[in-house]
């Protein structure tokens, strides 16, 4: 076993918002990488309500600011600190299985308090229920209706009333059913794959912003983003069809956004920068796939490591399909095909396949061999 990673926080006031990790993918790009995910999402977990730590990442710039700003706090509680974040390390560890290894992923569980955050989370155009908090005043033991009114805060005021009134709560979630909110929140995940895409090629056409709060949108970012978004949809999908059957047209829609994904990066099976019309600075020895979304994702994507959550190590996309059950792609099956001749277009006569065509393929073979095969009875 090799030695574990480590990052490291500077001081705001002598290099300012820089967080360094020892592992390989940080130190030969330079760019935010798992372990400081983790490390902005442990925190998070162990210091949230005490803190303004937020629990959307959205950028690069906002993850190292928010870590950043919590420099003093860290260094006045580094022992608990590190305890409290080894247990929800190991929480995480034990309690979830490959296909629940996200970060900061929701838990719609029986909660009460969980299930009016996805509730109220709906009339919120981009927000996820994970993010989501519309509480804002402290719930005290014994408090009844007449305290529940928060000023000026109308998703406050409602959750505040649900909490704390079981007949409010069942109303909401007989309007608000369960299908309602899971549907919504795919449609945010899927339009976060799709802002992924837009801000590659926005990156492409455009060169950097030179903007802290957004960072730089290349391949590696993009790739990785996709990555979380990918699980995010799964585990989802999985928790919430645990605590309650999803629709199977809800069912299939997730499938149908997994295979747009795929889709979308096969199409950007190329140099990504060969024609651009700003100067691109790159480090020495940069690797062929920091240039090609479908390299870094599907053909050759970096070497795992044993620090990597599962969800980073699987061959994109296509093992969550192989562990779907068909009923929720069949209908899909002609773009999944287009998708093989298209890949394997791309491939040279001596190239070795990647090892996503070849589960794709044996998947389609599959399906197509038991759906016409003769039944014993016939």
């Amino acid at each position: 076993m090799g030695r574990p990673e480590s990052v490291r926080i500077f001081d705001p006031a002598e290099r300012g918002q820089h967080v360094e990790c020892t592992c390989e993918e940080y130190q030969s790009n330079q760019l935010i990488c798992i372990h400081i995910y983790w490390l902005f999402d442990g925190l998070n977990a162990v210091l949230r309500p005490r803190t303004a730590l937020g629990t959307q990442v959205i950028s690069t710039g906002d993850v190292l600011t928010q870590i950043s700003a919590l420099y003093e706090v860290i260094g006045s509680q580094l022992s608990s600190l590190s305890t409290l974040l080894s247990a929800t390390r190991d929480e995480i560890s034990s309690d979830t299985d490959d296909a629940t290894d996200a970060i900061g992923s929701p838990l719609f569980s029986d909660n009460r308090d969980e299930q009016i955050r996805d509730m109220l989370s709906v009339f919120d155009t981009s927000t996820l229920p994970e993010d989501y908090d519309p509480r804002h005043a402290s719930i005290q033991a014994g408090n009844g209706r007449q305290d529940a009114y928060v000023p000026n805060n109308l998703a406050a005021t409602i959750y505040q009333i649900a909490v704390r009134d079981e007949k409010v709560f069942e109303s909401l979630r007989d309007v608000i059913t369960h299908d309602i909110c899971a549907n919504i929140h795919f449609s945010k995940l899927r339009t976060r794959a799709r802002e992924a895409f837009a801000g590659l090629d926005n990156y492409i056409e455009n060169g950097p912003l030179d903007d802290p709060e957004t960072g730089d949108q290349d391949v590696p970012r993009c790739a990785r983003m996709l990555r979380y978004v990918v699980d995010q949809i799964c585990h989802t999908r999985d928790t919430r069809s645990s605590s309650g059957p999803l629709s199977a047209p809800l069912k299939m829609r997730v499938a149908e956004t997994l295979v747009e994904i795929l889709q979308e990066v096969c199409n950007r099976n190329e140099d990504v920068y060969y024609r651009i019309a700003w100067e691109r600075k790159t480090a020495d020895g940069e690797p062929d796939r920091n240039r090609n979304l479908y390299a870094y994702l599907i053909e050759d994507p970096p070497r795992p490591t044993s620090s990597m959550p599962n969800w980073m190590k699987e061959t994109f996309i296509i093992d969550r399909l192989r562990q779907t059950p068909a009923d929720e792609w069949r209908h899909l099956i002609e773009r999944l095909t287009s998708i093989v001749d298209q890949m394997r277009e791309r491939m040279e006569d001596e190239d070795t396949p990647p090892m996503a065509y070849t589960k794709l393929e044996r998947m389609i073979q599959e399906y197509t061999t038991e759906a016409f095969e003769p039944s014993s009875s016939s």
